[in-house]
C-alpha cells in the first residue's frame, strides 16, 4: 500500500499541489503488477491455473486441495472461464484426477468438470475431444464412494443435456445400460437420493427427445424413448416405486420422480405400450392409491391417465 500511496501521489499531483515541479519531476513510474494484483485481484486465467498446480503439487494437503478445487469450481462457473478451461490445458489435469487416491479430490474434480460442462457447448466439445466421458463412466459405475459417484452423474447429466453429439457418445459407450445398472444398484442398496437422480436425468433425455421447441440439432432421436423403454427401465421404475413405499420419507418423491419419468416416457406409441404393459407399475398405482402418504394424487392419476388412455 505505501508503493501505491507514492505512485499516486507522484503521478497525480497537480502543479498547485505539494509535489516536485517538471525541473525536478521524475517521469511517471509505472505500477508494480504486484500491487495491481493486489488491488484487483490476478486475472482469472491465472487463478485457474495455480489452483490446479496447487492440486498436483505433491507437498499440498489434502485439505488444501480440495479447497483449491472449491475455488476452481467457483470460477468456471463464469461460462467465460468455463470455455477457457481447454485453452489454457486444464481438462486433461482435471481427466487425471477422476482415479485420484483421495475420494475428496475425485468428487471436486468432476464437480468442476460438471459446473464447466453445464450449457457450454465449447466445453462440452472439448470434453469429447480428450475422451474423458468413458472414465467418468467408470467412476459412476465401480468408484466406492456414494459421493463421488453422485458427482460423477452429475458430470454425464452436464455433458449430455442439450448436447445431441454428447448423448451419441453416451449411448455409444453403452450409457444408457450402466444407467440401469446403477438404478437398480440404488434401489438394492435403499438409497434414494441416487434414485430419484437417475430417474430425473433419464425423464430428461425423454423429454428433451420429444420437445420439439428444441433446436434439432441439440435435440435427441425422437425415438430415444422407445430405446429406453426396450432396454426394460418401466419395471426397474416401478420396482423403485415398491420398494421405497416402506419408507413414508421418501415414498413420495421417489413415486413421483418415477411418474414424471415414466409419462415422458409414453410420448411415443412404443413406449406407452411398455407402460400400460408392467404388471409391477400397475401393483404400484394401486398400493399408492389406497394409501395418502405413498405418493401425490397428482402423479397417481398421471399414471393412470397414460394406462386409461
Amino acid at each position: 500500500m505505501d508503493s501505491l500511496l507514492k505512485w499516486a501521489i507522484l503521478n497525480g499531483a497537480t502543479a498547485s499541489e505539494d509535489a516536485p515541479h517538471d525541473a525536478t519531476r521524475p517521469a511517471p513510474q509505472k505500477l508494480d503488477p504486484a500491487v495491481i494484483d493486489a488491488i484487483l485481484g490476478k486475472p482469472a486465467s491465472v487463478q485457474m491455473t495455480e489452483c490446479m498446480d496447487a492440486v498436483e503439487h505433491p507437498s499440498t494437503p489434502s485439505e488444501a486441495r480440495i479447497i483449491a478445487l472449491d475455488d476452481l469450481e467457483m470460477l468456471v462457473e463464469n461460462i467465460d472461464n468455463a470455455s477457457n478451461v481447454e485453452p489454457l490445458g486444464l481438462w486433461p489435469r482435471l481427466g487425471a484426477l477422476f482415479s485420484d487416491h483421495d475420494s475428496g479430490v475425485r468428487s471436486g474434480a468432476l464437480w468442476v468438470s460438471a459446473t464447466a460442462l453445464q450449457h457450454n457447448q465449447r466445453a462440452q466439445a472439448a470434453f469429447s475431444k480428450h475422451g474423458l466421458l468413458a472414465p467418468v463412466l467408470r467412476v459412476l459405475e465401480s468408484d466406492e464412494d456414494a459421493g463421488v459417484r453422485a458427482k460423477a452423474l452429475l458430470c454425464v447429466s452436464a455433458f449430455i443435456r442439450a448436447n445431441a453429439a454428447g448423448l451419441a457418445e453416451f449411448i455409444a459407450l453403452d450409457g444408457l445400460a450402466l444407467l440401469k445398472r446403477a438404478l437398480e444398484s440404488a434401489i438394492e442398496q435403499g438409497l434414494a437420493a441416487p434414485t430419484q437422480k437417475l430417474l430425473f436425468l433419464l425423464g430428461a433425455i425423454a423429454d428433451e427427445a420429444l420437445d420439439e421447441s428444441t433446436p434439432e440439432e441439440l435435440r435427441p432421436a425422437a425415438r430415444l424413448p422407445d430405446a429406453i423403454a426396450d432396454l426394460g427401465f418401466v419395471g426397474v421404475s416401478a420396482r423403485a416405486m415398491l420398494h421405497f413405499a416402506s419408507d413414508e420419507g421418501v415414498a413420495a418423491a421417489v413415486f413421483g420422480r418415477a411418474a414424471a419419468f415414466l409419462v415422458s416416457l409414453s410420448g411415443t406409441e412404443e413406449g406407452r405400450k411398455a407402460v400400460c404393459a408392467s404388471t409391477q407399475l400397475r401393483q404400484a398405482i394401486d398400493q399408492a392409491r389406497a394409501s395418502n402418504t405413498l405418493a401425490d394424487p397428482a402423479d397417481v392419476q398421471a399414471l393412470e391417465a397414460v394406462i386409461n388412455q
